[in-house]
């Protein structure tokens, strides 16, 4: 094995383009593309959200990134953006937060999230559930509701599944829905906690 890039400072979740030309990972907050052919590392151009966490997702057709970010006007709590895959002027997309950005849908309509929110206003701590959006822009709308944890959605490259984990059954499984939340049903059963599908 050969390794493509070193690096004394950490580097995460290196992601391909959809050319399969290049990856885009997160290194201190900021996503970098680095192309295979020119071995060489550049820093994308997300503008003033400089606080990636580490949630970074390509569209299906590679065009557009969606990103979690922690901002310093919602007390440092993640939320959803989008912005062109190259670089470029950011969009917000939640409006709440925490949000973390998990994928977008085949035709790139809808993104998808995990979302803490708290169930009651006198709650003490966020109740975590997936969310979409159209990724036009609107209203979130809450695909789970179930006990315990529901966390790392993506959709099935056919669009007719999103795919998550979740702590409902005891131990974090494997479950999917349709991409209006019916249907949820559990896809691994096992001893193990199972996580991001």
């Amino acid at each position: 094995r050969e390794s493509l890039l070193t690096s004394a400072q950490p580097f995460e979740a290196p992601n391909w383009t959809r050319d399969g030309q290049a990856l885009v990972y997160n290194s201190g907050g900021r996503l970098y593309r680095y192309d295979l052919a020119a071995q060489a590392a550049s820093q994308i151009d997300t503008g003033a959200i400089v606080r990636n966490n580490n949630d970074h997702v390509l569209s299906f057709d590679g065009k557009m990134l969606g990103v979690s970010i922690h901002t310093p006007d919602d007390g440092g709590r993640s939320v959803v953006y989008k912005l062109p895959a190259k670089g470029g002027a950011p969009v917000r997309m939640t409006r709440n937060s925490p949000s973390y950005f998990h994928g977008w849908s085949p035709d790139g309509k809808w993104m998808v999230y995990t979302g803490g929110r708290k169930e009651t206003p006198d709650a003490k701590a966020d109740k975590y559930d997936i969310y979409k959006i159209p990724a036009d822009g609107g209203d979130e709308i809450r695909l789970t509701n179930s006990p315990g944890l529901s966390d790392g959605p993506e959709f099935s490259p056919d669009g007719q599944w999103i795919y998550f984990n979740s702590t409902r059954s005891g131990l974090m499984q494997l479950w999917r829905m349709r991409p209006d939340g019916s249907g949820q049903e559990m896809v691994t059963n096992d001893a193990w906690n199972n996580w991001f599908p």
